[in-house]
């Protein structure tokens, strides 16, 4: 028995169009994977901006009915608190403060830049600033004429 070697390319061909068509498959699955993750960030992007303009919203909001009780009473002591969305975005660095006509919000970076007006039509002084990593509610705060936002709860 006599055994003779002879020359088989079409294995060859086999293996090498198994080969192609797992790169070809790679690629598509990578190029997926790569536009799922920029539809990700996109939505998450979004989601944070709105959840940033709610708390500028629902603050400002708080802020004018402190204003209101003041024009209501003079001598009238308000607090108001107000539950803050994303509050657990520590990395953004955000800050709220309150100056007589505007409240504001931005990130360290200033991505997030955005503010809302008061109307300012009560006699009060409008003050405070608040770091936001980790907040979870705000404080409105009306006491002797100055409307302040502040992270504790008052005492009064």
């Amino acid at each position: 028995m006599s055994r003779k070697l002879r020359e088989d390319e079409s294995a060859a061909a086999t293996e090498i169009g198994y080969v192609f068509t797992f790169l070809l498959g790679l690629m598509f699955l990578s190029s997926f994977s790569i536009w799922v993750w920029g539809l990700e960030v996109s939505t998450q992007d979004r989601w944070t901006e709105e959840a940033l303009e709610e708390n500028l919203l629902a603050v400002g909001a708080a802020v004018e009915r402190a204003d209101e009780a003041a024009r209501l009473d003079v001598d009238a002591r308000y607090a108001e608190p107000v539950d803050l969305y994303l509050s657990s975005a520590a990395g953004l660095n955000l800050e709220m403060w309150l100056t007589d006509d505007s409240l504001h919000l931005s990130d360290g970076k200033e991505m997030y830049r955005t503010s809302q007006p008061i109307s300012g039509a009560a006699a009060t002084t409008h003050s405070g600033t608040i770091k936001l990593s980790g907040i979870d509610t705000i404080w409105v705060v009306l006491d002797a004429g100055q409307v302040t936002i502040q992270v504790e709860q008052p005492g009064f």
